[in-house]
């Protein structure tokens, strides 16, 4: 059980860090940089807002909310491997 919870705050941590990045880079950076980016990102964000709900003492509050997030994460990973397969060849 604590691999699926752990799978799916990673497909919300990618869904928070894909839609951060997509905002704040250029669309001049790689896709595979951009999601190790993204990752990070999202993982960092992940890890607050869930420190954050622990210290008011509602942490399945948060947790909950994140995984709600999960689906839209799937969502978004396949839109970034999407956009990656099908971009023009430079050269």
């Amino acid at each position: 059980m604590t691999v699926v919870i752990i799978g799916l705050l990673v497909l919300a941590a990618i869904s928070l860090g894909l839609r951060t990045t997509s905002v704040l880079l250029g669309p001049g950076m790689h896709p595979a940089a951009r999601l190790v980016v993204s990752l990070a990102a999202g993982g960092l964000m992940t890890l607050v807002f869930l420190e954050v709900c622990e210290s008011y003492r509602v942490f399945e509050l948060g947790l909950g909310l994140s995984l709600s997030l999960a689906p839209v994460g799937l969502f978004d990973l396949a839109k970034w491997w999407f956009k990656w397969r099908n971009q023009p060849q430079r050269g």
